[in-house]
């Protein structure tokens, strides 16, 4: 065979069965026509969607906040960290732990209304004050808010002195105080005011703690009083009784009774050598008695401090210990014990859960009642509802480079009503941090959950709008309405390229 017939059988391989191949060619002898027309074009937008929906998982897993990952932002709204409040408008933040969102609000007025003792506006907020001793207080409001509450139980009366020893002073009501209790458009009935407890003679052996106040499901129990000469300890309470002065081995009452979280109060303090202990508070224990020497006169135990609180717009003490014989109560508002004939021992002061001073001897005047109680519920003035058209906007992530494309997945839920996709809910992306596309075309790619859905918008052509490397998304809804068509945002991925 000649050279040429056989240059012309390589020439000509067309005919040639496959099986007969073997070996390898050369990259430069295969058009490139004859390789891609068999393979298949790759798109990788699903992998990108798919990557997006399992770092939404991670970090809702794992209550993350906005978090950046190469050329891509994840923000699931565990926080406002992602979010640029000056340019967003009507944003709602809501749900808890790993299910938070972001809904349209509108502004509203409450209507409520109630037989409490008063009200008044402090700053942004409005505050309502039950003073009288009662069971039967009531609120009704027609919108659902948080509430901040301060209740405090009737304070314990101070212990008489029979047998000639002294009497313990009060233990505090027990304190309870809050933020961010949630009240539904309803109404509460059977809000209570604590009585104090009656002070008694300076012979008796009557104890007489306070009565428990009551909000909603918030209950705080009634100080215990203080112990009676040489015949009785201090009650347990809200914040327990001091002990008594007596020859014998008698306790200060217990604090924080019935148990609760967080703790309502202090135990009382008990004879040390000397007088009588004085009452729990909401801050601290009763004082233990002292006696530096043998022979009178002797240091009686001081009240247990209160707390201060805010709640009406001045910083007051709630919940301060009666003292014991011969010493005063805790920050001023708990009784002081009676010392002389000319000193009897005093109240705790009305409406802060105080507990009455400790009396002493035969013929020294009655204990100190116990202040009663008081509840205190602060709400915003104007409130925030859902049912509004929203504005989420973005703070901006640094891009490497100025990018082209853009994907934008967005996890959203119809909780009330059906969002119609590119209607009711839009999207659009920036990539200079403040010219933003026309609204993207999302898709819905299927469900995550009951109701709720997975919006994607792939291969965004940005190169049109101004340059830069400030990646900022922005979504939109639409045709808001309470009950109706509410529509919430619970996830949005942004990627570039």
């Amino acid at each position: 065979m000649s050279t040429t017939k056989v240059t012309d059988a390589v020439r000509d391989t067309t005919a040639v069965d496959a099986s007969k191949l073997t070996g390898s060619i050369a990259n430069a002898r295969i058009p490139e026509a004859a390789v891609t027309q068999h393979v298949t074009a790759f798109d990788p937008a699903q992998l990108e969607m798919n990557m997006a929906i399992l770092a939404f998982k991670v970090a809702s897993a794992n209550q993350l906040a906005k978090f950046s990952m190469v050329d891509q932002v994840i923000d699931e709204y565990q926080d406002a960290t992602g979010i640029d409040a000056g340019a967003s408008t009507n944003e709602l933040a809501g749900g808890a732990t790993t299910s938070k969102y972001y809904e349209g609000g509108t502004s509203v007025t409450p209507t409520v209304s109630g037989n409490y003792d008063s009200s008044a506006v402090d700053g942004d907020y409005t505050y309502y004050k039950w003073t009288t001793v009662r069971s039967d207080g009531s609120y009704t409001t027609n919108t659902a808010q948080d509430y901040e509450y301060l209740v405090v139980g009737g304070g314990g009366a101070g212990g008489g002195a029979p047998g000639t020893y002294a009497g313990g002073g009060g233990g505090a009501g027990g304190y309870r105080a809050a933020t961010g209790f949630a009240v539904a458009a309803t109404t509460i009935s059977g809000i209570t005011v604590g009585a104090g407890g009656a002070g008694v003679g300076s012979a008796s052996s009557t104890q007489n703690s306070g009565s428990a106040s009551v909000f909603s499901t918030i209950s705080a129990a009634g100080g215990g009083a203080g112990g009676a000469g040489n015949t009785s300890a201090g009650a347990a309470g809200g914040s327990g009784g001091g002990g008594p002065n007596t020859t014998g081995s008698i306790a200060a009452g217990a604090g924080n009774t019935p148990s609760t979280t967080p703790s309502q109060g202090n135990a009382g303090g008990v004879k040390d050598g000397g007088q009588s202990g004085g009452g729990g508070g909401a801050g601290g224990v009763g004082l233990n008695s002292t006696q530096t020497s043998t022979s009178y006169p002797a240091t009686a135990g001081g009240g247990g401090p209160g707390l201060q609180n805010d709640i009406t717009g001045t910083n007051l003490f709630y919940a301060g210990g009666g003292g014991g014989s011969y010493a005063v109560g805790g920050s001023g508002v708990g009784g002081r014990g009676a010392s002389t004939t000319s000193v009897q021992a005093t109240a705790g002061t009305a409406n802060t859960g105080s507990g009455g001073g400790g009396t002493t001897e035969a013929n020294y005047g009655n204990s100190g009642s116990g202040g009663s109680g008081v509840v205190i519920i602060r709400r915003l003035t104007t409130a925030t509802a859902s049912g509004g058209n929203l504005t989420l906007q973005s703070v901006a992530t640094t891009a490497e480079s100025a990018p082209t494309t853009a994907d934008l997945v967005v996890l959203i839920e119809d909780n009330e009503g059906t969002a119609t996709v590119n209607t009711d809910i839009k999207g659009y992306v920036s990539r200079d941090g403040s010219a933003f596309s026309t609204a993207v075309t999302f898709v819905d790619e299927g469900d995550w959950g009951t109701s709720k859905r997975i919006l994607v918008a792939r291969n965004i052509d940005i190169s049109g709008i101004a340059t830069g490397t400030a990646m900022k998304y922005k979504l939109t809804s639409h045709n808001q309405s309470a009950g109706s068509k509410e529509t919430r945002i619970h996830a949005t991925s942004l990627a570039w390229a």
